[in-house]
């Protein structure tokens, strides 16, 4: 009786195996813990958020970082822009030709990021760009320190040294 069992197990088995695969791989998707929930992680991004830029914020974390350097001393630093940050949107254009004349549709590419919260599609972001830098240090009147502040800036800002004035602070 039980070998006839076992034998009516494997014929269906046989039958139906393929079933039994979905089913079991439908099962364990289902137990999979994945999205949805109300946790307090954010979900990682493949790319880093670079959303706003702060000019008096950079100028303190670079004031900071040039006062660390050899000689320099306490450091006061301020940059001018040339540009602000710009991000610019995917936009879908849509042009129409009627009896000879043209018409132009845009509108903002919007991304669905789950429970009906709709954002805008970031095309590219273009960053500030600096005009100008002016560093007054401590050791501004040693012309090496002067040279390795004015370096340190243009690696970080970008400027060239024309633009860069690094000067004596004055003892108070």
């Amino acid at each position: 009786m039980k070998t006839q069992l076992l034998s009516k197990a494997r014929e269906a088995v046989k039958k139906y195996k393929y079933l039994l695969v979905i089913l079991a791989a439908g099962i364990l998707l289902m137990l999979l813990p994945f999205g949805g929930g109300n946790s307090a992680e954010k979900p990682a991004s493949a790319e880093p958020s670079y959303d706003s830029f702060e000019l008096e914020n950079f100028e303190r974390d670079l004031a900071e970082v040039l006062s660390k350097m050899s000689g320099v001393g306490k450091t006061e630093v301020v940059l001018t822009l040339k540009s602000t940050m710009e991000t610019v949107y995917a936009t879908d254009t849509r042009t129409e030709h009627r009896d000879g004349s043209q018409s132009e549709q845009s509108e903002t590419v919007m991304a669905n990021a789950g429970s009906g919260v709709q954002s805008a599609v970031v095309a590219s972001r273009i960053y500030p760009q600096f005009q100008g830098a002016l560093v007054v240090c401590d050791g501004g009147g040693s012309a090496s320190v002067r040279l390795e502040v004015t370096r340190a800036v243009a690696a970080l800002t970008g400027l060239s040294s024309d633009r860069i004035t690094v000067t004596r602070r004055d003892a108070q």
